[in-house]
């Protein structure tokens, strides 16, 4: 009876034991953020954990992934690669590197992963080191991301992704020429012939040092009625870096492309980083296929850009490396685009009929001026024909001055006639909208026009009389002549009033 306690208590005590050396390892759900809707991830596990106890967990190379991470670390022995690992703990650059080293090998070696998500989740995963990696992008915009992640015996676990997605910014230049304020935004109204202005700010990746190539390109496009006028000029954090980059002209605009990280190489006093921005500025000629009226004339650009940190360039500055340009027929293989944006140009058309007390009078010429910075400039002019109807064609918004320059022959000549087109725009639209537009004297708004929003058109007639009659053009609204009278009036019964004061007085 003795012996057999003695043996009873020597078995529970190697129990006891055994159970204290080793504490079963919990399964973990990773749960990953922050990526775009529809992306695919994989988890690849390069280390098995085990609980020590006491927060304490032991790692072994998982047998699929040994070669792979003795040629990164360049380490042979499982404690040496352990300790490569484990000196990361506080270098985000070099993990990063760690990370972006492995999975190419990865790749390479076509290794499949260990677990794959299901709806952004890896659920019931075993402890251990992973590298996670997204592997299939869910947009255009998207751009691939890895992680490196330690379980360490937490059973729901979340990582968010940086995905760094650039950006792109149009503007166009405003400009009032008779006042001659300048200002940048996403729309404005020019004459038929202005050379317009336009910038273009674009932004890279978060993760721009991650990347060991970086392709990156603006395609710019227009409609018809702009004129790209071939003089493109780039700038990287204010360095005119134009000479590095491709500008080619294409069939509706042109693009602008180079691999950053080329010309950050060929520049010296160049720093190109996260927080760096890549600007272009080109001027575009309002033509004569213009669009006038609310339909407008957009001009829209967008980027494209490297999305893979994996993806090697050549060195060449003059050659890109546009990824999947080798192999087009791999759309995973291609650059991420960037969402549109678009600028748009508006135009006006003043709209002139020359009449009598009959109707319609031919036999006038015209002369329309803008007020240029206090003077006034010939905006374009119609001799003296059988028309009666003159289309000036392609105005902004501004001051401008009718002057009849021929005179139907028995006519009395009509005052020059100056007046100001005044546009309203809704900015909170994408592009921007032409809500409305005004034939202003002043504060006070001619009603003897005809105004059409969509078509941008203003309409007056010009009226002529003849023999001792007076000309008149178009007019002010009554209202004003309705408080002139008024004025007229009490004017008039203050003058009696006093006269009979006076004769009383008398």
């Amino acid at each position: 009876m003795k012996n057999i306690k003695k043996y009873v208590g020597i078995f529970m005590l190697t129990v006891a034991l055994l159970v204290s050396m080793v504490i079963p390892t919990t399964a973990a759900n990773i749960t990953v953020d922050g990526g775009a809707e529809g992306a695919q991830y994989a988890a690849f596990k390069l280390l098995n954990a085990t609980d020590g106890g006491d927060g304490k967990y032991a790692y072994t190379l998982n047998d699929n992934y040994a070669a792979i991470l003795a040629a990164v670390t360049g380490e042979t022995e499982e404690a040496d690669i352990v300790a490569y690992i484990s000196a990361f703990e506080d270098d985000a650059d070099g993990i990063k590197a760690f990370a972006s080293d492995v999975y190419e090998a990865i790749v390479e070696a076509d290794i499949a992963a260990d677990y794959t998500a299901n709806e952004n989740v890896f659920a019931d995963v075993a402890q251990g080191y992973y590298l996670i990696a997204e592997t299939a992008l869910a947009n255009t915009a998207d751009t691939y991301s890895l992680v490196m992640l330690d379980t360490k015996g937490d059973e729901n676990i979340t990582v968010t992704t940086k995905e760094g997605i650039p950006t792109v910014e149009k503007e166009v230049k405003e400009k009032n020429d008779t006042t001659g304020e300048e200002s940048w935004g996403e729309h404005a109204d020019y004459d038929i012939g202005d050379t317009i202005p336009y910038r273009l700010t674009g932004t890279v990746s978060e993760k721009y040092a991650d990347y060991k190539s970086y392709y990156y390109s603006f395609v710019d496009t227009m409609v018809t009625g702009l004129t790209y006028n071939q003089d493109a000029k780039v700038s990287i954090n204010g360095v005119d870096v134009t000479a590095y980059f491709i500008i080619e002209e294409t069939e509706d605009g042109f693009t602008a492309t180079a691999n950053l990280k080329e010309v950050d190489t060929e520049v010296e006093e160049l720093t190109i980083d996260a927080n760096s921005t890549i600007v272009v500025e080109y001027t575009c000629t309002l033509n004569d296929s213009a669009v006038i009226g609310a339909e407008g004339n957009d001009n829209e650009v967008y980027i494209e850009y490297e999305n893979n940190p994996n993806h090697e360039g050549d060195g060449n500055v003059e050659t890109p490396d546009k990824p999947g340009e080798d192999t087009p027929e791999d759309d995973e293989d291609g650059p991420s685009e960037s969402e549109k944006e678009v600028a748009i140009v508006f135009t006006f058309e003043g709209i002139v009929n020359k009449v009598d007390k009959d109707g319609a009078l031919a036999g006038a010429g015209f002369t329309l001026y803008k007020k240029v910075i206090n003077e006034w400039e010939e905006v374009k002019t119609f001799e003296a024909s059988e028309a009666t109807t003159f289309n000036f064609k392609g105005l902004d918004a501004g001051e401008y001055k009718l002057s009849e320059t021929t005179v139907p022959e028995g006519y009395n000549r009509c005052d020059d006639f100056a007046f100001e087109v005044v546009a309203t725009y809704d900015e909170t639209t994408e592009p921007a909208t032409l809500t409305d537009l005004k034939i202003m004297s002043g504060e006070y708004e001619f009603d003897s026009f005809t105004i059409d929003v969509s078509a941008g058109t203003f309409t007056t007639d010009v009226l002529n009389v003849s023999g001792s009659e007076l000309p008149s053009t178009g007019g002010i609204g009554t209202y004003i002549f309705i408080i002139g009278g008024s004025v007229l009036v009490v004017a008039a019964l203050v003058l009696l009033i006093t006269k009979k004061r006076m004769s009383n007085e008398g």
